[in-house]
């Protein structure tokens, strides 16, 4: 893809949930209970959702101008140029994440306490940025997304008491 202003608009947009997500999991990870977790939590959520919607509208609108035929078509084509194999439905399985990480963030706003995300919810967020970056970022992405999420799960390994180990 050429480096246009919409180009940089699809990065950031999704640069700014990945961070968002990222605040979320250290925050989370931390186990400290302190004034603003709870704020921190939902309003870096609720951020990185709405990044997340609006990477999927620049990038249909801009990448793929309007067509989900053209958004199916270059993920089989980078599917196929990773994997070996074409997946052009996963463009499904992107808008069923991003309509998921939509309502649970604004369903953090009406919980009086914020639960920890849990194995199975970091599983699928870890999947789904692992696998955005491995498919359309550039090869030098790939390294720097394995090794946070190694160090993401290190710390998250770290920070737990023996208590929470059955959680």
């Amino acid at each position: 893809m050429i480096e246009t202003p919409g180009f940089w608009s699809i990065r950031l947009t999704i640069w700014i949930a990945v961070a968002a997500w990222l605040l979320r999991v250290l925050v989370d990870a931390s186990g400290r209970s302190f004034g603003l977790r709870d704020r921190v939590i939902r309003w870096s959520w609720l951020i990185g959702a709405l990044a997340c919607v609006a990477h999927v509208i620049v990038a249909m609108g801009i990448g793929h101008c309007w067509s989900l035929g053209n958004a199916m078509r270059h993920t089989a084509m980078e599917t196929r140029r990773v994997f070996g194999v074409e997946w052009p439905w996963t463009v499904f399985v992107n808008f069923a994440f991003v309509a998921y990480w939509l309502s649970d963030a604004f369903r953090e706003f009406r919980r009086p306490e914020i639960p920890p995300l849990g194995a199975a919810r970091h599983g699928i967020w870890l999947v789904m940025m692992l696998n955005g970056t491995v498919v359309f970022g550039p090869k030098y992405w790939t390294p720097i997304a394995v090794a946070c999420a190694i160090a993401i799960a290190i710390f998250r390994s770290r920070s737990r008491s023996p208590a929470d180990a059955d959680k």
